[in-house]
């Protein structure tokens, strides 16, 4: 038993240089992989556009929810609003926010593989970045799961180490893990569902071992570490009066206006759900479904039964968060990406056993080096748009346009903020700054009477021609937007 814990102990250590070259891994797969990069001319995806968008706004005075409408939690504006002051047109500073989160990504990721690994299995950990930030599920970049993941896989470590070593988890770690609830709470709820499910298997472990006196203590020091990440959103939203605001936007809207998928057959339905999000896991993370499933198969054949309790119960709690409001969005799946290094440990071992001829860590750390390289180059779905120029971006080219007059007022018509706002500088003057996923007659409406009374200088539309005797077509511009060509026009108010 000593023998045993001094092993895991030794195995818990991460060498600076180690440490130094999962920054250098990270930082090379979020530059390839994200939009944000500065490799790239700009991160065209509609979601970090709205969050920039919003979070631009704040800085400029306005009120979250009350004078500028998003859906998302309240720290996910502030995050950006810190980005704003650091590069107020472009997406830098959400750029080293990324590197940051990956480094931590892959930080614990090495953790939970040196669990049940040796040290020559650090030789994974470009592999496993590829196989994260290459996945069709990342995107653009720049999404809430992505900025949660090392949160997550924080905490699935954590949990883990306690499950394995059958002890309580340490102060420090819990108040982290509520930092990370917190967090999770206050940018996009539904990602509680792994919290949640965490909870209930530690609190379960500690009933199971009577391990009774760390209860009061470890869930007091989860709820401080929550308080502290909250405190800035009660401070905010109490100085500008505006927690109802809050509430009916962030928290009412999304739970009866957008999670309305299955709502008609509210059992059939949301079982339904579930099985859709099976399969969306598997089409847009298929690295992640079938190391989840290694990694399962795994940890049963170690017949630990609290860790195979843990797993599953911290596993079928995020997907059903995830997933039972009927939305199968590609990059709600990148948060299994979490549940990666399992999977790889299982597979390194499986190797290192039938395979001895592989035991140099040299030859592995060359294969798996390339492995991550070449897969970064064939399945990330962003380095076509290294192809395009600046001028190529219908963002750039109109704010050519737009930016002939000074002051102008910008409208984004119809369709999601496609970064037109984030080119230009432009605050946008309106509530409804775009159209949203979000069934919300108030936001057709104000949106319809900009345009009918000329409340704009500029409006951009996406696929869709502006029917309005205010606005003549200034310019168009077809460009490639998810996997099709869109038309993107821009409408000059005819008296600008």
């Amino acid at each position: 038993m000593i023998k045993e814990k001094n092993k895991l102990s030794l195995q818990k250590k991460v060498s600076w240089t180690e440490m130094l070259l999962l920054f250098f891994i990270a930082a090379a797969a979020v530059t390839i992989c994200s939009k944000c990069s500065p490799l790239y001319p700009i991160n065209d995806w509609d979601d970090p556009n709205c969050f920039f968008t919003v979070g631009k706004a704040a800085a400029d005075g306005r009120v979250m929810y009350r004078d500028i409408f998003e859906q998302k939690g309240p720290l996910l504006y502030f995050l950006h609003t810190l980005a704003y002051y650091i590069s107020p047109r472009s997406f830098l500073g959400i750029y080293f926010a990324e590197i940051i989160c990956a480094w931590v990504f892959l930080f614990y990721s090495y953790r939970m593989i040196r669990m049940y690994c040796s040290r020559r299995s650090f030789a994974l950990m470009p592999l496993a970045a590829g196989l994260c930030y290459a996945s069709y599920s990342f995107q653009g970049g720049d999404s809430v799961e992505e900025l949660c993941l090392p949160f997550i896989v924080f905490c699935l470590w954590a949990g883990l180490e306690c499950a394995e070593e059958r002890r309580v988890l340490t102060y420090p770690q819990c108040f982290v893990t509520g930092i990370a609830a917190g967090f999770a709470l206050w940018v996009k709820f539904t990602l509680l569902g792994f919290y949640i499910g965490f909870a209930a298997a530690i609190l379960t472990l500690y009933a199971k071992r009577k391990q009774y006196k760390a209860i009061f203590p470890s869930v007091m020091t989860v709820l401080g570490g929550m308080f502290a990440v909250s405190l800035p959103v009660i401070i905010y939203f109490a100085c500008n009066n505006s927690f109802d605001y809050l509430f009916e936007v962030y928290f009412y809207d999304n739970m009866f206006l957008y999670s309305t998928d299955g709502a008609s057959v509210p059992v059939i339905g949301k079982i339904l759900n579930l099985f859709i999000g099976i399969g969306s896991v598997a089409v847009n993370n298929i690295s992640a479904f079938i190391l989840i499933i290694c990694g399962s198969v795994f940890l049963i054949m170690q017949k630990r039964r609290g860790t195979v309790f843990y797993w599953f119960v911290v596993l079928a709690s995020t997907f059903f968060f995830v997933y039972i409001g009927g939305r199968f969005y590609a990059y709600y799946s990148l948060v299994f990406s979490a549940f990666l290094p399992a999977g790889m440990a299982a597979i390194y071992r499986f190797v290192r056993k039938r395979f001895p001829s592989l035991r140099r860590k040299y030859i592995i750390i060359a294969a798996s080096a390339t492995a991550a390289a070449v897969l970064s180059l064939l399945i990330c779905p962003n380095l076509p748009r290294l192809m395009y120029n600046k001028d190529d971006y219908p963002q750039y080219r109109f704010d050519k346009i737009i930016s002939r007059k000074k002051d102008a007022s910008l409208l984004n018509y119809g369709c999601l903020d496609g970064g037109f706002y984030t080119v230009s500088g432009i605050v946008p003057e309106c509530r409804f700054f775009c159209e949203l996923n979000v069934q919300y007659d108030e936001m057709y409406r104000q949106q319809k009477d900009i345009a009918a009374s000329g409340g704009v200088d500029f409006i951009v539309t996406r696929d869709e021609e502006l029917i309005s005797d205010m606005y003549e077509c200034a310019d168009t511009c077809e460009f490639p937007y998810g996997k099709g060509i869109s038309v993107y026009r821009l409408y000059r108010l005819r008296s600008a």
